[in-house]
């Protein structure tokens, strides 16, 4: 997971209906719905009021992001759960998570952030939620991405899960990264991904792109009616970009909310296999 600051973060659990109207207005769903899509479920055939989430403050590595735990913990009771804070950290937070009958448990450190199903034992990281929220998002504004070209801007771990997802919703994708290594690598394991390397070029040339770097992108490369769904952060665009093209952006609960949605489903799996 790539680091948030406080700043990022401070004024997320005021900003929530603000992402949700975003969505509404950029890609035609909800957070929920965008959330269900991400994992191609049905909106109605899962009870987010069925879930309690326990969000767990981490010491470790460098420590806790002010805010974090809380705007995690409001973005899940937003979009239908039951939610809270431990009052203590690590694995004692664990514990008290479970002790008041926590179904999914939230905790990420440096390097991965995780939503855990406790009775499925199974879990949800946000690499795959990130990359599968702006996927979704993405071809809810573009209103389908089949036979559509698709710029990723960024070879790392969100870009290469968004890659699979992008093919998977048919389309064809082109991938971009400073680090030119990176982006064969990715091409390298999809025979119907192409590279550009020239990222201005790439930007410019395309009309849908996935922006899974921290890179800033000038508004002079976008084209007039793109539409840029970025999980990438830090967050540059600037107004000029932002009156050429329809951007997706939030810091936390894009990714949150799919992660919230996946970690329940664990659970609606189960019980269907105890149905058979």
């Amino acid at each position: 997971m790539t680091r948030l600051t406080n700043d990022m973060v401070k004024d997320i659990s005021t900003s929530l209906e603000n992402v949700n109207d975003m969505l509404v207005r950029c890609a035609g769903m909800t957070t929920k719905e965008m959330a269900c899509d991400a994992i191609a479920i049905d909106p109605n055939s899962i009870d987010l009021e069925e879930f309690q989430v326990g969000v767990i403050p981490i010491t470790s590595g460098l420590g806790i992001i002010s805010k974090f735990s809380e705007s995690v913990s409001d973005i899940v009771k937003a979009i239908g759960m039951e939610s809270f804070v431990t009052e203590t950290t690590d694995v004692t937070g664990f514990a008290e998570a479970l002790t008041r009958g926590a179904d999914i448990i939230f905790m990420a450190d440096d390097y991965e952030y995780i939503a855990f199903n406790v009775a499925s034992k199974k879990y949800s990281n946000n690499s795959f939620g990130t990359a599968s929220g702006y996927v979704a998002a993405l071809n809810g504004a573009a209103k389908g991405l089949i036979g559509k070209t698709v710029l990723i801007a960024g070879a790392g771990r969100v870009g290469s899960r968004a890659a699979n997802l992008l093919t998977a919703r048919g389309a064809k994708v082109i991938v971009t990264d400073v680090d030119k290594e990176k982006s064969r690598a990715l091409a390298d394991n999809f025979s119907n991904v192409m590279i550009m390397d020239d990222i201005a070029e790439a930007i410019s040339s395309n009309k849908y792109i996935l922006n899974a770097s921290p890179a800033h992108i000038p508004s002079e490369y976008i084209i007039e009616g793109a539409i840029i769904s970025t999980p990438g952060i830090p967050h540059t665009f600037d107004e000029a970009a932002y009156r050429k093209a329809t951007i997706i952006h939030d810091p936390l609960a894009i990714g949150t909310a799919v992660m919230a949605v996946q970690a329940a489903s664990f659970s609606n799996q189960d019980k269907k296999k105890c149905r058979r």
